[in-house]
């Protein structure tokens, strides 16, 4: 049997389409954990969650809580200063009088936090105040909800306990639903207590055990296995001969359904585990051997297990869960003779269940439809870090025995099904799907139409460059920008001064000066009574708590000045920079994630170009013709020339409507020069110019990847082996790029 079993296990295994299919999966996967890893100015890096949680390293609890109320109150603090240099920012008397209102509120709070609110001190783990307030808080949150868990479980009792006849609970009745879920749950808490909480940063775990993506990513794999399990037999008519032996009914099906256990256990191992080991690197785990109530997301769950202990009921339950599907699906490949049914089956099912998940509220008579559906039982999250009973007839019902049972029907049902219908299987042999009507090929006039024809369609080209211009202009719209109250003040004085300066320009810039140098002199004088004993710090930070809030826009404002030293010096114009400071990369770049998403969707849309005239014979073909290798060649290269160019204009295209809705992009005739970034140019440029030179830019590197892949193509006659040379260049251009 152990001889059948891994026969049936290597036989798919072996197909090179499976394993070539895995790998591809497995890659995306890993893809898509690197792609969707938080960037702009106000998402939280990982790195920022693993530099903190190596701070609390070796903290005692106490320790914990002290450090992080510091940390919260300072970011409170900061967040305080902030605002009230917001409010500061726009002189209209209602503005005003509600920012001193504020500072009355809170005596003492601007003068204590303002120092570290202009030096940036405060930042340990980000790189913007933005990112450290967000990480402060949930942190800090998290930490809150841990250590009142005593409290939460005393008071769970007390109502189970006290308040299981109260009208407002039990509907007037105390044997209701109400009441006895109160009882219910202060019996399932009973052997819980804080003993052994020790906290630690979540977000680590969570973003691994907690994918969508990955589940999805699972069912596919399960998919690809549990449809390979009959339909090489049923295509090559095996089972006519394999039926007929002494074990070719039992154990043979015996043998298919431990195989696909087996590979359900595996791949959710292996997609789960680098998960886990790359949000390990990145935003660090927390310890195994913890209680899993240490974990904010997970104070609910009623089980006395350790964090190990989740994951490792999380991956056993997925990977069941996962069978009960395959062997359901391996049921229609064996009922019916079409050999894509087990798929159409996993897609409708998961599909559904999607469907159910997202839809049904979790409250209402219909939530077991929402939690017993596969996808409900994957989210094994909610099953063993949460606590909820349904509604069954007026009795609670734990979710988690309901799921549980389900997973063994799943299971049971599949197993059962698989063996009866295969011991009864009539119809050994199988079929393609064939469309109920016939789309005849109809080779094209023009040689140009032909070829793009095969390059997008029959080569499956646009599929794959439609997904690397959704995956580009996702990336580049989806990032954030949050202008602080010195960039607001600065735009907004731009934005009045754009153009050629003007005596009412220069009277305005000459007016802020005036007014930030008189706010100058106030500290000097402050600072200078201080020294001489006259007056106490406190005082003096109370007296310059106004002129400091002006002087916090003086940076900005040295900005101003420093493009009206260039119009007042050499006859430039004022252009609000922001935007295209961000546009052409001098601040906040991410040029490296785009050009490494457009090399790899041109590898892979053109990599087959010219070697699919080799794999299928057509090559002889055009060599009988005078002309036909050199023009057929020349077709192709155009045409992937312009894949390229047109793929290579989304990145610029999305990046610039993302950042002109915050920072207005205009001036575009203007001298380039006139960014005092740019002044170092010995010869004029319109900015516009410099936008369409910088576009070039990105379509000449498409152009080069797309030139030397068809090189490649050409020479190496194999798809698979231009892929690997296309990427290992592209991998060593990098390395020497970033050496230089």
């Amino acid at each position: 049997m152990l001889r059948l079993i891994c026969f049936e296990w290597e036989k798919i295994w072996r197909k090179r389409s499976f394993f070539l299919a895995a790998c591809i999966l497995f890659a995306i996967h890993g893809f898509f954990l690197w792609y969707t890893l938080p960037s702009g100015e106000g998402l939280v890096p990982l790195s920022a969650y693993r530099s903190l949680q190596r701070e609390l390293a070796g903290m005692s609890e106490e320790e914990k809580a002290a450090c992080l109320a510091e940390w919260n109150q300072t970011a409170e603090g900061v967040s305080f200063v902030e605002s009230v240099l917001i409010l500061q920012r726009f002189e209209n008397e209602q503005t005003q009088m509600l920012a001193a209102q504020e500072l009355k509120n809170h005596p003492g709070v601007f003068e204590a936090y303002y120092g570290l609110y202009e030096s940036g001190e405060w930042i340990r783990f980000t790189d913007s105040p933005e990112q450290e307030k967000t990480l402060i808080e949930e942190v800090y949150g998290e930490l809150e909800r841990t250590r009142g868990y005593g409290e939460w479980i005393r008071s769970v009792r007390e109502n189970g306990e006290r308040l299981g006849g109260i009208s407002i609970f039990g509907g007037g009745e105390e044997n209701g639903f109400s009441g006895r879920n109160l009882r219910r749950s202060a019996a399932d808490y009973v052997r819980l207590d804080e003993e052994g909480i020790c906290f630690t940063p979540s977000a680590g775990l969570v973003r691994a055990m907690e994918s969508p993506r990955t589940d999805l990513f699972l069912v596919l794999s399960i998919l690809f296995f549990a449809g390979s399990l009959t339909a090489e037999e049923k295509e090559k008519r095996l089972f006519y001969i394999t039926r007929s032996t002494g074990r070719g009914v039992l154990h043979c099906m015996s043998a298919k359904l431990t195989a696909l256990f087996l590979h359900c256990v595996s791949m959710t191992v292996v997609f789960y585990g680098g998960s886990l080991v790359f949000y390990g690197g990145a935003a660090g785990l927390p310890d195994f051997g913890s209680r899993l109530q240490s974990l904010a997301p997970y104070l609910e769950s009623p089980l006395l297990i350790s964090v190990g202990g989740y994951v490792f009921l999380s991956l056993l339950t997925k990977a069941f869960v996962l069978f009960g599907m395959g062997a359901l699906a391996a049921c229609c490949g064996i009922r019916y003779e079409l050999t894509l049914a087990p798929w159409l089956f996993g897609v409708s099912v998961a599909g559904a269940g999607a469907v159910l998940y997202a839809l049904i509220p979790g409250g209402t008579v219909l939530a077991p439809l929402k939690i017993l559906n596969p996808v409900g039982l994957m989210r094994t999250e909610a099953l063993y870090g949460g606590y909820l009973n349904l509604n069954l007839f007026g009795y609670p019902v734990p979710r988690l025995y309901l799921a549980l049972g389900m997973t063994a029907v799943l299971v049971g049902a599949g197993v059962i099904g698989s063996l009866f219908l295969f011991a009864r299987m009539r119809r050994l042999d199988g079929r393609r799907l064939r469309l109920p009507f016939v789309l005849p090929f109809r080779p094209h006039a023009g040689l140009l139409r032909y070829e793009a024809y095969k390059i997008l369609i029959v080569e499956q080209g646009l599929v794959i460059w439609l997904l690397s211009a959704v995956l580009i202009g996702w990336r580049n719209l989806d990032q954030s920008y949050h202008p602080t109250a010195g960039e607001q003040y600065y735009r907004e004085l731009m934005l009045g001064l754009e153009g050629e300066l003007t005596a009412e320009k220069e009277q305005l810039i000459l007016a802020q000066q005036e007014r930030f140098e008189e706010a100058l002199c106030v500290v000097e004088e402050i600072e200078r009574h201080y020294e001489e004993g006259e007056i106490s710090r406190e005082a003096a930070d109370a007296m310059e708590s106004e002129a400091r809030i002006t002087l916090y826009f003086y940076p900005s404002f040295q900005r101003v000045q420093e493009q009206y030293l260039h119009c007042k010096e050499q006859g430039g114009s004022f252009v609000y920079d922001t935007g295209w400071l961000y546009f052409f990369g001098v601040w906040d770049d991410p040029s490296a994630g785009n050009l490494l998403i457009q090399s790899i969707g041109m590898i892979l849309a053109v990599s087959g170009v010219f070697c699919v005239e080799y794999e299928t014979g057509a090559i002889l073909l055009l060599c009988c013709v005078q002309t036909g290798l050199r023009r057929t060649a020349g077709r192709k290269i155009l045409i992937c020339l312009g894949m390229g160019i047109a793929l290579a204009a989304v990145a610029p295209l999305c990046r610039a409507i993302r950042i002109s809705s915050v920072y207005p992009m205009g001036s575009i005739l203007t001298d380039l020069r006139n960014i005092p970034y740019f002044s170092g140019i010995g010869f004029s440029m319109p900015i516009l110019l410099a936008a369409v030179l910088l576009v070039l830019g990105w379509m000449g590197m498409a152009a080069i990847t797309s030139c030397v892949t068809l090189l490649l193509s050409e020479r190496g006659r194999s798809r698979l082996q231009t892929v690997f040379l296309a990427l290992l260049l592209g991998a060593a251009a990098g390395l020497l790029y970033s050496l230089l």
